[in-house]
């Protein structure tokens, strides 16, 4: 084989192993945000209760309440961010459409 041969193979091995590595470094996003989907609870499954109670077990858990929505939310003032409070929201549950949960908002912020 000569040296012109040798080169040619580990060239395209190597645009093969780029164009692989963008395709999955392209791909991560987009499975991330998929799996982050599925792991979040949905109130819409889950009793009143329950929503609350993953609150408190947690303190603060981010939970979907609908197919495109999603919110942090937290037992008390502790679990927010310096510059906001709590304040009551509701999100619909499969026994309750307006359970009882709190959010973080900024000051003065009295809905989102």
């Amino acid at each position: 084989m000569n040296e012109h041969n040798k080169r040619k193979p580990l060239s395209i091995a190597k645009f093969a192993l780029q164009a692989g590595l963008f395709m999955g470094a392209a791909l991560v996003p987009v499975l991330q945000a998929e799996a982050q989907t599925r792991r979040q609870p949905d109130t819409t499954q889950l009793t009143c209760v329950q929503t609350q109670g993953l609150i408190k077990k947690f303190g603060a858990i981010n939970l979907k309440s609908g197919p495109y929505k999603f919110d942090r939310f937290v037992v008390d003032r502790n679990r927010c961010f310096s510059g906001q409070t709590v304040r009551p929201t509701f999100v619909p549950t499969k026994d309750d459409p307006k359970c009882a949960v709190l959010v973080c908002a900024e000051l003065g912020q009295t809905r989102q």
